[in-house]
Order: structure tokens, then sequence, then C-alpha cells
């Protein structure tokens, strides 16, 4: 039987409460997530704190672009209200009070959004904190990123991050997995996470599990495809539907 993946909530609980808020944290680790993904940012007065977009406008009533506003100017901010009034005042967690409620079983999927001028930052929250490095997964899209995260403490899991749609051509090609492949070997990552494509098959994934990397999905909100990709055997699945995917966590899964 294949090795169950993690399911992995996506922003948190995001179908049902404000994305990358602690209560998106709280209830998908009460709904029984393996894990929490949450997008990371640096403020301006080097702060880490959890929010997808470079600037507010989305989720709060005033634009403030992250990377020039400090924490106390952030945290002003009601990130709440926009999803439902039930979560009025809801602010934009620091990774700090992220890690303050992360359960030792529930893995934390870190999206670094920015530069590597985050990284030492991140250490720094990471060893003042006592984490489990266990726990944590660290990814992002920008390789410098991990490699420089890699060459201070390598024993952080990282990921790179690739969506297939900016793939041109008909097909994935072995020649397309060896190169990503020597480019994970040059960052010393531990695996790829990548989008999902119509030519995204068990010959391709295998490539890289066959190499001793990790292959991991994102963002999967249907039961069927889930499926498929849970057979093949990734590592995990990142989604925005917790539940629906869970039923097939603990369902059998055979080749």
């Amino acid at each position: 039987m294949t090795t169950k993946p993690m399911i992995i909530a996506h922003r948190g609980l995001s179908k049902e409460s404000p994305e990358n808020t602690l209560s998106a944290f709280r209830l998908a680790i009460a709904q029984g997530a393996d894990g929490i993904e949450g997008d990371f940012h640096l403020t301006k007065d080097k702060q880490i704190v959890c929010i997808h977009d470079t600037n507010t406008a989305r989720v709060a009533d005033t634009k403030l672009i992250v990377r020039n506003s400090t924490l106390a100017e952030l945290k002003k901010l009601d990130v709440g209200r926009w999803f439902h009034s039930t979560f009025k005042n809801e602010k934009i967690p620091t990774l700090d009070e992220i890690l303050a409620i992360l359960p030792s079983q529930t893995k934390l999927f870190l999206e670094i959004k920015t530069d590597p001028e985050i990284v030492p930052y991140l250490l720094r929250i990471i060893t003042d904190n006592k984490v489990n490095l266990n726990q944590l997964v660290i990814i992002s899209f920008n390789s410098q990123t991990l490699k420089y995260i890699k060459q201070e403490m390598p024993e952080l899991k990282t990921l790179l991050l690739l969506s297939l749609k900016t793939l041109n051509g008909m097909k994935l090609s072995s020649l397309s997995a060896n190169r990503l492949i020597k480019q994970l070997d040059d960052l010393r990552a531990d695996g790829i996470s990548t989008s999902v494509s119509n030519f995204l098959n068990k010959g391709y994934i295998y490539q890289f599990i066959s190499r001793g990397y990790e292959y991991h999905l994102w963002t999967i909100d249907n039961k069927r495809v889930a499926e498929q990709f849970m057979k093949i055997g990734v590592n995990s699945i990142t989604t925005n539907t917790l539940n629906t995917i869970r039923q097939i966590k603990y369902s059998q899964i055979e080749n």
C-alpha cells in the first residue's frame, strides 16, 4: 500500500475563515490537518508577518505595502471583516504568533514570498522559539532564498516551488525533469512542490522520487484528482477543501 501523503491546509482553513489568520490556522488544526501552509513577508521594521499579497488591499480596507510598513501599522488593520463579520478585528499574524499555536504533531509549510533578505530574521525566529525543525518545511519560488537557508541551517527542509502552467510545450519531458533535478542538487533542496498539470504523471514524478527527492503538490481541491496523485505516492497535497481531501486520506489507497 502506498504511504498516505500529508494533507496541508492552504492558508489555513481558508474556505471557512479569512486566509492566513490565526483563526484559519486554528480551525485547520482542529479539523485534523497534517499541516498548515502560510505566506510570509518581511516588514519595514524586519518583522515576519503572514499575508499572501505584497499589499493589504485585498484583505483590508486600507492598502499598505507590507515591506514599507511597520508591524504596528499593519496590526491596526482588520483582515477578517472582508470574509465575514464573525471575524471582525482579526489581525495579520506574525510568524512568532503562529509558532505559538502550532501543535507538536502539526507541520508548518512556510512559503517565503520575499527575496533572501528575510532569511536571517527567519532563522533567528526559528532559533529563538526553539522549534522542532522537523515540523517546518520552507517553500519558495526564489531559488536563492532556498540556497541561503540551506547554507545557514542545512537541517531545515526546503522545497522549490514550480508552477507547471508556466512551462511551454505540449509535454513535460525527461529533459525538463533532469534540469530541475540538477537545480535541486545545486540548491541542496529536499524536493519540489508543483501545481497540477494535465501532463503530470507517475513517470515524471518518479524521476524525482527515484533520485531521493520529495514530490509535493498544490493546490488540489478535487477529490478525484487528489486520489489519483495519492495513488502515485506524492509526499503531500495542499488543499482549500481540507475535509473533502481528508476523507481520501483515511481510505485504502492502493497502487
